[in-house]
């Protein structure tokens, strides 16, 4: 089954060929048609005007005909009027003759004044030109040249005429039927249609199959980046966790300490609505929260009586030692609000900077919570530890001086089974237990 993407790529090019194949086949068509009537409208015009030049009163076509009563000297008005439609119907004869092989069903000449003195029909014969054919005649006679118009299956040209002077005398309108040259557009066009689909489908498929093809080589780069970077991140990680452990094990008091108060500091977070990379963040400041401590000497950081005052002062420097030993590691940049900011206290009391209130980052503020609550369920040298009611009474008396109030009403919330069951798996050998085996179980 395709994703999304494939999908979205098929319609589109789909789409594509679609609109390409249907303009290219308009194309085509129009301009074949228009091609084919241009030339089939010289050639009509070319015989119109071969015809009228070999006539010997071309001139007579295009002007009223003589009275009946100044016919080379004819008296008789019937004679007269049998001699004119004798003539007439001769004409049209010949003109008949010589345009019916050119496809002309209909013929009108029309002098300087845009009246019909010649056509098929002889109703139209004196007939003045109103509405579009006049608008057409006036066209033609201002410009000079040929005007083609093409309705359905008819043609119509309207032709200028000229007399052997060069003289415009008049107008000559062809309709000539089209029906032979609409079928034969539409079986070249048809063909175009068809080859143009078919090179179209051999398209689709082509770029389809390339596409395809290509998306599965990225997707699997893809899929084998996302693997290597998730080793990466899997790496550094376990590297933080070996060297928090480390750390852990150096300290007499802190023994699981910070694998513990990340796991709380994680469910926390979560608690409170924080997830994707903010939450990674927390996981890792939580998790490095002490690292200066590496540089604190023995004689203080294991020391297993109350430290003097000389002795507190060495111990806070380790803040600011972890944030050096940490500041060039660009991924963990985030990381050090909980390393910088976790002993700061809300009332504005706590090191190093003396921030008070939400100056002091949330991650920073959520550690503080978790790392008092863990100090007091966990062992000590010099005392027991104190049971999960104890923790929650101090954290709610210190809430709005030491702590965020906040944080401590959503510490509040997290199942007394679940911060237990932390408690029991970080008893584990701690060199074996690693907090991607402890998070899932704990949830």
């Amino acid at each position: 089954m395709m994703s999304n993407p494939y999908r979205s790529f098929t319609t589109m090019l789909t789409a594509f060929v679609v609109i390409f194949g249907v303009l290219l086949s308009a194309v085509s068509y129009w301009f074949i048609s228009h091609e084919l009537i241009g030339e089939t409208s010289g050639l009509t015009r070319d015989a119109v005007e071969e015809y009228i030049s070999g006539l010997p009163d071309a001139e007579m076509l295009f002007k009223k005909p003589p009275s009946d009563k100044t016919v080379a000297g004819q008296t008789d008005a019937s004679q007269v009027e049998t001699n004119s439609r004798a003539n007439e119907e001769e004409l049209t004869a010949n003109i008949h003759a010589a345009f019916d092989p050119y496809g002309i069903r209909q013929i009108r000449f029309m002098g300087q004044g845009a009246q019909v003195w010649f056509s098929y029909s002889p109703a139209n014969i004196g007939l003045a030109l109103t509405g579009h054919d006049r608008v057409r005649f006036d066209r033609v006679m201002d410009e000079g040249s040929m005007l083609t118009a093409k309705k359905t299956t008819v043609l119509n040209l309207w032709i200028p005429i000229r007399s052997a002077e060069g003289t415009l005398i008049g107008v000559a309108e062809v309709s000539k039927d089209w029906s032979a040259q609409s079928a034969k557009i539409f079986k070249i066009s048809l063909t175009i249609v068809l080859l143009v689909a078919a090179g179209m489908t051999i398209l689709f498929f082509s770029l389809r199959h390339i596409f395809l093809r290509s998306s599965r080589v990225i997707e699997s780069q893809n899929k084998e980046l996302s693997d290597m970077l998730d080793r990466v991140h899997r790496t550094y990680d376990e590297s933080l966790q070996a060297m928090s452990s480390a750390l852990d094990s150096r300290d007499n008091e802190t023994q699981g300490h910070s694998l513990r108060v990340t796991a709380y500091a994680w469910l926390l977070g979560k608690q409170m609505g924080i997830e994707g990379e903010e939450l990674e963040m927390l996981y890792r400041g939580a998790l490095l929260h002490d690292v200066g401590k590496i540089g604190i000497p023995d004689a203080i950081l294991r020391k297993e009586g109350p430290l003097d005052e000389m002795e507190w002062a060495i111990m806070r420097t380790h803040v600011n030692m972890g944030v050096r030993m940490l500041a060039h590691i660009e991924f963990l940049g985030p990381a050090l609000d909980v390393v910088r900011y976790h002993h700061e206290r809300w009332d504005g009391l706590g090191y190093p900077d003396g921030l008070s209130g939400e100056q002091i980052p949330i991650c920073a503020r959520i550690f503080a919570v978790c790392d008092t609550y863990d100090a007091i369920t966990s062992d000590r040298p010099y005392r027991a530890s104190k049971s999960h009611e104890t923790a929650l009474a101090e954290l709610s008396r210190f809430a709005g001086s030491q702590f965020c109030p906040a944080v401590v009403e959503a510490f509040m919330k997290l199942p007394p089974d679940t911060l237990q069951r932390v408690r029991e798996m970080s008893q584990q050998d701690i060199q074996f237990l690693s907090l991607d085996e402890l998070l899932p179980k704990v949830v």
